[in-house]
């Protein structure tokens, strides 16, 4: 299967309206988890979260498209704007039908609300990815096959999600996952809209997708299955070995760790079993939901336009990432990253 690239991204987040804003928010290390209107039922307090301050006030369908049409528009504005929206396709992961709080109409209503927002027809091969933290790795996949049969020479893979409506915080809140004062092991609950655009590799100044991995966790946060983690260190294992590098090559990881115990262990376990041979410098460890909060489905191009961003703006400790993910169900999937700089501009680059 032919390389892919990633070229642009945008992003709409509690700490920015815009890519380069919340970017450069997120490198300064600042956070958007403040205090919501929604309480906590134990204590009586106000639960923490990462709200994006829209001028609207209703929850649904209009305000995941509200999140989202910003975000994809930057990516287009790198083809040209409004002519490229009507011609580049946009898979777009979302959570799963089972989570609770998710708009009834999602799955029907957000592609004619995003394009309403875009001016422009829906593109015929458009479509929704459900899968919760890993559906940006299927959204990718898919665009990644639309490139190589030439059915698209250019595809915006995006991600949006809440968790900020009371249905979900009741529910995360039964299971104590949420973050309150009674509970430390657990996440901010935040809501976000990120979106890349990927085309065929082979030029410089871009963010390559090198290796592809994806596995099956039996453990979940819910259940009482010991964590080995298998399923992340399968999905890791699979993209070192397509990208042909070992993880001591690589200068740092990309994660959805999002302050619960279970991922950092899990994320501990996998990279003790795979990190072999010496390193020059600490495997660094990016999170960034410890920002943004919990933005289930928009994480994976998050961390793609985190990893772009890097590598352009010269922070990244090496040109070589891993990108991990997984989902509540126990879905896996992991990405080998390598940033090619201009040579003229980045000595270091890969």
């Amino acid at each position: 299967m032919m390389p892919i690239a990633v070229r642009a991204s945008g992003l709409v987040t509690a700490l920015g309206y815009n890519g380069p804003a919340s970017l450069a928010a997120m490198r300064a290390g600042l956070s958007g988890v403040a205090q919501t209107r929604w309480q906590d039922f134990e204590t009586g307090k106000p639960v923490r979260g990462a709200k994006v301050d829209l001028p609207q006030w209703w929850d649904g369908v209009g305000k995941l498209a509200e999140l989202l049409a910003p975000a994809v528009w930057e990516c287009l504005q790198a083809l040209g704007g409004a002519d490229a929206a009507a011609s580049t396709p946009i898979v777009v992961g979302v959570s799963v039908p089972q989570r609770p709080g998710r708009p009834a109409d999602l799955d029907a209503e957000l592609l004619p609300e995003l394009y309403a927002r875009l001016g422009c027809a829906v593109h015929p091969l458009s479509r929704l990815c459900p899968g919760d933290q890993v559906a940006g790795w299927v959204a990718l996949a898919q665009a990644r096959q639309w490139l190589a049969t030439g059915e698209a020479r250019h595809v915006v893979v995006a991600g949006v999600d809440s968790y900020l409506q009371a249905p979900t915080l009741r529910a995360y809140a039964d299971q104590r996952r949420l973050h309150t004062p009674a509970n430390s092991n657990g996440f901010f609950p935040g809501e976000a809209a990120a979106a890349v655009l990927v085309g065929p590799a082979g030029g410089d100044d871009e963010l390559r997708v090198l290796g592809w991995g994806h596995g099956v966790e039996p453990s979940t946060p819910t259940n009482f299955e010991p964590l080995r983690a298998h399923g992340l260190s399968d999905a890791m294992r699979q993209a070192l070995a397509q990208a042909e590098v070992g993880l001591h090559q690589v200068a740092y990881r990309l994660t959805d760790l999002s302050g619960e115990h279970y991922k950092f262990k899990e994320a501990a376990f996998a990279a003790g079993r795979l990190n072999g041979g010496e390193r020059s410098q600490p495997l660094d460890l990016w999170h960034p939901v410890e920002h943004l909060g919990e933005v289930g489905a928009a994480i994976v191009p998050c961390l793609l336009a985190q990893a772009l961003h890097a590598g352009r703006e010269a922070y990244a400790p090496g040109p070589l990432s891993l990108c991990h993910v997984g989902s509540d169900a126990g879905a896996r999937a992991a990405l080998v990253l390598g940033y090619r700089g201009p040579p003229d501009l980045l000595p270091g680059g890969w």
